[in-house]
């Protein structure tokens, strides 16, 4: 009889080790289909390859780049132009153009829902893709420079072009009357030429215009 006892309770202790481990396997399974469900964002680094630029933009894209800014202290900045090809005279359709800058404070500002390297570009960002005649508009506001620095007011900007699958940089829009401007290089940088534009302030709103050749 206590034979019968002792081979009962080694058998329960046997059952209750089998019940935890698989509990644990249970467990660390669950654990595991949770972490392969989290993503990795590759686009989410300030570092980010050109490409991601172009990841999160609309579907549907027109002539017009409209970046909103709701900051009473921001001054207004149309700037418009053509996108032209090597030879300075066809004009590029279908040319997708990317822009990001700082708010009137200097600042790459967020409104939250910013996703992928735009969470490091700043809710100052848009896109647009040129017309038939190579046409673009960009309406947001005038940036300015970043706090206690000697870098001149500036808008970033990179090309991607139909058909192609390797964006680029453009040499940033900057503006001919920034005292600052005159503290850095004067030739272009990359090959769509010296990205430095001439505003002037016409019913509060600062006017330019930029014609981008791509050599």
């Amino acid at each position: 009889m206590q034979h019968s006892i002792k081979i009962t309770g080694v058998t329960c202790l046997v059952l209750l080790l089998l019940s935890c481990t698989q509990k644990d396997t249970a467990k660390d399974v669950s654990q595991t289909a949770i972490n392969s469900s989290i993503q990795t964002d590759s686009c989410d680094s300030p570092d980010a390859n050109i490409n991601c630029y172009f990841v999160n933009m609309p579907e549907l894209l027109t002539a017009t780049m409209t970046i909103s800014d709701n900051d009473k202290e921001s001054e207004k900045l149309i700037i418009t132009g053509k996108i032209y090809k090597k030879d300075e005279k066809t004009p590029y359709p279908n040319a997708i153009l990317y822009a990001y800058h700082t708010d009137s404070k200097g600042e790459y500002s967020k409104k939250g829902d910013e996703k992928g390297v735009q969470k490091w570009h700043g809710s100052h960002h848009g896109w647009c893709k040129t017309d038939q005649n190579g046409n673009y508009r960009i309406e947001t506001i005038r940036p300015a420079s970043y706090p206690n620095s000697s870098n001149p007011q500036h808008i970033h900007s990179a090309i991607k072009l139909p058909n192609s699958s390797k964006p680029f940089h453009i040499d940033d829009f900057m503006f001919k009357d920034d005292p600052l401007l005159q503290k850095i290089h004067s030739t272009p940088r990359e090959k769509s030429g010296l990205g430095i534009i001439e505003v002037k302030k016409i019913n509060g709103t600062w006017i330019g215009k930029r014609d981008i050749i791509l050599k």
